[in-house]
């Protein structure tokens, strides 16, 4: 695959700088919609471990996002200002994302669906006192 060209960005500056911010922006609405599934699986998938261990995920990977936005904006503006040529393409970080986007749904429906197997109790004496919590073996 041939490389490109570097390109003289002094000539375009104020339409660089605004490309910078518009990806930003972008990578802080997709980090926003992944805090929102996060949030929404928290608020309505109900009160298990299970939800919270996959809200975490999603939050975790929204916290990132917004991490990576801020450090790619303030590198890029740098290179503007310092009227730095080359290419300006991220080809790593969105092929991750799209991985943790999988990586996060699959674990979420591997714990929702996931089902312990229930043993019932051998006698009523058991059954008791597995109701309060003890243990008599």
């Amino acid at each position: 695959m041939p490389s490109q060209p570097a390109i003289d960005f002094k000539l375009l500056r104020p339409k660089n700088n605004f490309a910078n911010e518009r990806t930003f922006i972008k990578w802080l609405q997709l980090a926003v919609t992944m805090g929102g599934l996060g949030l929404a699986l928290l608020n309505f998938g109900g009160s298990g471990i299970r939800v919270r261990i996959s809200a975490f995920i999603f939050e975790t990977g929204a916290l990132g996002l917004i991490v990576y936005a801020y450090v790619m904006f303030w590198n890029r503006a740098e290179r503007l200002r310092r009227g730095e040529t080359g290419t300006w393409d991220d080809r790593f970080v969105p092929v991750v994302v799209v991985v943790f986007f999988i990586f996060a749904t699959a674990i979420n429906f591997g714990l929702t669906f996931h089902k312990k197997t229930y043993i019932p109790p051998l006698d009523k004496l058991l059954a008791v006192t597995m109701a309060w919590g003890e243990r008599t073996h």
